[in-house]
């Protein structure tokens, strides 16, 4: 089972689909955005539920969780990944997206560091920075990091 974590209006979701990933659940502080994802037919479950805060599934219950666009400025605190953590079976993977310069100039970067010295994950994989596809903020990078579960 995967979590698509700010699922929005499911693009993530509907990528994952496409692939072979057919248990999927999604959460999102809009409800709007939610609706617009329940109608493509390709989630198990939509839930709201607002990052940072307790997110209400027992621990261990996914295999992978994944996070498109939901870390950077104005959007979820670097303590979701307490959270994430702790929903995620050990072993299993949470993926997600950060732009090279707000890891250089929020808390994130500690965060994600102090996690791995606690031994609650380890970096599998830091993808090399991209380019955005479609933004009207002119040139903006992306990192894809991949953490997997202790």
């Amino acid at each position: 089972m995967v979590l698509d974590v700010g699922a929005g209006t499911g693009l993530v979701g509907e990528w994952l689909h496409e692939e072979g990933y057919h248990n999927l659940v999604g959460i999102d502080m809009s409800e709007g955005m939610l609706a617009e994802a329940q109608s493509k037919n390709i989630y198990t479950e939509l839930r709201t539920m607002v990052l940072g805060e307790p997110l209400d599934f027992p621990t261990a219950t996914f295999d992978g969780v994944t996070a498109c666009g939901v870390f950077t400025y104005g959007h979820a605190p670097s303590r979701s990944f307490d959270e994430l953590i702790r929903v995620t079976k050990p072993e299993g993977y949470i993926i997600f997206t950060l732009r090279p310069d707000f890891y250089e100039n929020s808390d994130f970067q500690a965060k994600m560091a102090d996690l791995e010295a606690q031994d609650k994950w380890k970096l599998a994989e830091l993808g090399d920075k991209y380019q955005a596809e479609h933004t009207e903020q002119g040139s903006i990078y992306f990192q894809t990091w991949v953490y997997q579960i202790k």
